[in-house]
């Protein structure tokens, strides 16, 4: 019984030292460590709400979520509304991006889902869409040239008024001075 009893002893003092903090601060009064966001800046390009074929410089401004520039430029003029009220937001409801791939060569494969490809958005609208995607992915200098292509394929037009078979170039007159 002694044995049992001097056993419980040593198993009890053991346990309330486990549970001691030899450095003589208590766990409650550390501080957590403070993590820095790092911030990332892109352009972004937006139509003229005022319909004057003219394209909106937009500089946006995000936390780091390790993605690549091009690619949060590109989701951002998608998933984000704009900034001004100068500019519009042409981009059709529901559509998502589903890849951006760059190519050695300097083409960007920008794959989009379905919802893009609106077949009742007229020649003004798929011509600005395609303009404000292309000048926003061709502001870095690793792109030089743009093929959109819809749930991964390649196709002719988003609405039948625009040529998507080759890649597209920056649209300089576009941009607004």
């Amino acid at each position: 019984m002694k044995k049992l009893i001097v056993l419980l002893l040593m198993l009890c003092s053991l346990l309330s030292v486990a549970g001691c903090d030899m450095s003589g601060e208590s766990n409650n009064d550390k501080q957590p460590a403070q993590v820095e966001i790092k911030k990332i800046s892109f352009v972004v390009y937006r139509p003229t709400a005022d319909g004057s074929e003219k394209l909106l410089a937009e500089k946006v401004t995000m936390e780091d979520n390790g993605k690549s520039l091009p690619e949060n430029a590109l989701r951002a003029f998608i998933e984000r509304k704009p900034q001004s009220d100068k500019a519009a937001d042409i981009v059709p409801p529901g559509t998502r991006l589903l890849g951006l791939k760059i190519a050695a060569d300097g083409t960007a494969y920008a794959d989009f889902s379905k919802e893009i490809a609106k077949r009742d958005q007229g020649s003004y609208n798929e011509f600005m869409l395609t303009g404000a995607i292309v000048n926003t992915l061709t502001e870095f200098p690793e792109i030089k040239q743009v093929q959109i292509l819809v749930e991964g394929e390649k196709v002719t037009t988003l609405s039948g008024h625009m040529d998507l078979e080759d890649p597209l170039k920056r649209n300089k007159t576009l941009l607004q001075k």
